[in-house]
């Protein structure tokens, strides 16, 4: 049996990728296909997400794999500006929120697979 990772990997269509430890991903599904990806990391991590996601255009498509279960399809929306906050411990962390749209793959009715049992 394959072991989960603990990455979510967000790859470009040109392969450029960068993987996130999961303990600092939050992810939020909305409506339509709306996901929030929100980053809580410590202040040194953050740059590397931040590069990532300044380079993409909206509507420039890109996936995202958590733990290696499978890439999902899915197109930049865009993103939050970066927050400095402090937690309740008094430690300090960044945070960035960034929105995808899941692909939504459409189909043609009449191209569908029939069982045969209509």
């Amino acid at each position: 049996m394959s072991e989960i990772s603990d990455n979510v990997t967000f790859r470009r269509d040109s392969g450029e990728k960068i993987e996130v430890l999961q303990k600092y991903v939050g992810l939020k599904a909305r409506q339509e296909g709306i996901l929030t990806v929100n980053f809580r990391t410590p202040p040194e991590n953050i740059d590397e997400i931040k590069t990532f996601f300044t380079g993409f255009k909206a509507s420039e498509s890109l996936t995202y794999d958590i733990g290696e279960t499978g890439e999902v399809k899915c197109y930049f929306k865009g993103m939050a500006p970066l927050l400095q906050q402090t937690d309740e411990a008094g430690f300090g962390y960044s945070f960035l929120s960034v929105t995808l749209q899941e692909l939504q793959e459409e189909y043609d009715d009449d191209e569908l697979p029939s069982c045969g049992c209509g």
